[in-house]
């Protein structure tokens, strides 16, 4: 071990920067590889962001808006104002949102 590993100072607001980052870098790749789009991941994040702040959590629920805002403002842009307004609609195609499981029957 060289002595930057041993001065390294693994902290929880590291981890998470970290772990961002990672499913940032992700969802990058799965946009080009066109498994998803990035308002698909812009409308995912931004309902995870309106629970939390239904659930009274907002400096989560800012954050998360946050992110949501810069996965919108790749590709085509759609509003987060849009987004927000359209939360209880389901349409896939039009919204952006990513298709429900289907139920196994």
């Amino acid at each position: 071990m060289n002595k930057n590993e041993e001065n390294l100072e693994v902290t929880s607001r590291l981890a998470f920067d970290l772990n961002l980052a990672l499913y940032l870098d992700l969802v990058a790749l799965l946009e080009k590889s066109s498994v998803v789009t990035y308002r698909q991941m812009a409308a995912r994040i931004l309902n995870i962001s309106m629970d939390a702040a239904d659930d009274g959590d907002l400096p989560l629920s800012q954050a998360l808006e946050g992110i949501a805002k810069g996965f919108a403002g790749q590709g085509d842009g759609l509003s987060i104002g849009l987004m927000k307004a359209a939360r209880d609609v389901r349409n896939d195609e039009a919204l952006g949102d990513i298709p429900s499981r289907p139920d196994e029957g």
